[in-house]
């Protein structure tokens, strides 16, 4: 009986004083004594997990849902190794600030948590003899990191390119930081919606799928082609300045950007306020680069540089004219090429000069990123001359079909001739008695 139910029976007399001493005793022993035991769990058992696996609302569940797929959980990393606490404490025990616990950490903290491991080489040879070390510097370095400390809350940090709580090695094909998904990671902040109300660009992923570098990861497969961070970097994302671009460039267009780099042509675009290799180029939207580019009319890009009649204009329009040429001679050449082929003529030695000559307007294209006349116009000699060798080979074997054409015709006709000769030679030698012609002792008789 409880001591409500005893005054409830006998009122406030002295029998019911009598009845409440028995329940308060009782109730002080109840809180003395030492609390029921828990439902055991097993041992080494992740309370944190256990207890947010049970919550109804989501937002305290959903953490649960992909951990044992972490990377972290699988190297035996516990939530206590990010959020700190007692996982192996039941209920709010768990959660003791005095035993490190911070909960959930603020997005300008974030950086900094993953640094303590990441960038802790020695700790991170534990799980991997050659790991990535992350560099706090670098992070600082990046637009990010700079919006980030501005007090800017919608600027990507860790867990917004790898993931939370089922954060995947970026080797992995589900992981949104494994190569071909990089652009469309890139594109959960860079669209239209995302970044309303702001200044920055957010075109590039449409204009990324529909270049050749887009084209080559997503379509094809070629994990040797471009995403976003090949170019802007990872941790240390940058938007390639004017000065830089055609380095950028030159990590996969190693001779192009060494050209372009030594070229007076890079100080002068600099002056006027453009960038490099995109000039031409462009940079999201790269286009396969195809010798229409090579004019000085639309849609060449001499034009977009060069006023009609300038000095400029002038000096492509020479280059623009000589390539054009080499390009025809080396179509000529094909042509007569495969003709003396067909005719059965040997053109092996003349294909290899033609070879050489399709190599050197290859390299003529590499060169026109010196913007040198004099290093062009020496490619463009070279290929030249191969190419009117291998023109020359062709009209020769083409001249060498058509001699021994007439050749074999008037041996043909000689031959016919001594044919014919001799069918009369045997015909005369054929002929019957009764044919011969009469004789002087035959006209006697």
């Amino acid at each position: 009986m409880t001591a409500r139910t005893c005054l409830r029976t006998h009122g406030g007399g002295l029998g019911a004083r009598a009845c409440l001493w028995p329940a308060l005793v009782l109730t002080a022993l109840l809180a003395l004594a030492p609390a029921a035991p828990r439902v055991a769990r097993a041992a080494g058992a992740d309370e944190c997990l256990e207890c947010h696996r049970m919550q109804d609302d989501k937002r305290l569940s959903a953490p649960t849902q992909h951990f044992t797929d972490d990377i972290h959980a699988q190297r035996g990393l516990t939530c206590a190794s990010c959020h700190g606490g007692d996982p192996t404490k039941q209920d709010i025990e768990a959660m003791d600030p005095d035993k490190g616990f911070i909960g959930k950490p603020k997005r300008s903290e974030i950086a900094a948590l993953c640094a303590k491991c990441h960038a802790d080489a020695a700790f991170m040879k534990r799980y991997n003899p050659q790991p990535y070390i992350f560099s706090v510097d670098e992070w600082r370095t990046s637009v990010h990191c700079k919006k980030i400390s501005e007090g800017d809350t919608k600027v990507a940090t860790c867990i917004d390119c790898h993931g939370v709580h089922g954060i995947r090695p970026h080797t992995d094909p589900s992981s949104p930081v494994y190569h071909t998904n990089v652009p469309a990671t890139c594109a959960h902040c860079h669209n239209p919606e995302y970044m309303k109300g702001r200044t920055v660009p957010t075109n590039q992923y449409t204009l990324y799928k529909t270049s050749v570098h887009g084209i080559a990861l997503l379509q094809k497969g070629d994990l040797s082609a471009p995403a976003c961070n090949n170019c802007h970097g990872n941790h240390g994302a940058v938007p390639p300045n004017t000065r830089d671009i055609s380095v950028v460039c030159g990590n996969c267009h190693g001779r192009e950007g060494e050209l372009f780099e030594s070229s007076p042509v890079k100080a002068t675009l600099e002056l006027e306020g453009k960038r490099g290799c995109v000039t031409c180029h462009s940079n999201h939207g790269v286009q396969r680069p195809s010798d229409a580019m090579v004019g000085s009319q639309e849609p060449g890009v001499c034009c977009s540089c060069h006023k009609p009649g300038s000095a400029g204009e002038q000096a492509s329009g020479r280059i623009v004219t000589r390539f054009w040429a080499l390009k025809t001679r080396l179509g000529t050449a094909d042509s007569l090429l495969t003709r003396a082929e067909r005719l059965g003529m040997p053109t092996e030695k003349a294909r290899e000069t033609l070879k050489q000559a399709n190599d050197q307007l290859v390299n003529v294209r590499v060169v026109l990123h010196s913007f040198d006349p004099k290093q062009i116009d020496a490619v463009l000699a070279a290929g030249s001359g191969d190419a009117d060798r291998a023109v020359d080979a062709g009209q020769r074997a083409l001249r060498d079909w058509r001699t021994r054409r007439v050749g074999l015709a008037w041996s043909l006709v000689a031959v016919g001739a001594v044919i014919l000769l001799l069918l009369l030679i045997i015909r005369e030698i054929e002929r019957p008695d009764g044919d011969a012609r009469p004789t002087m002792e035959g006209t006697r008789h």
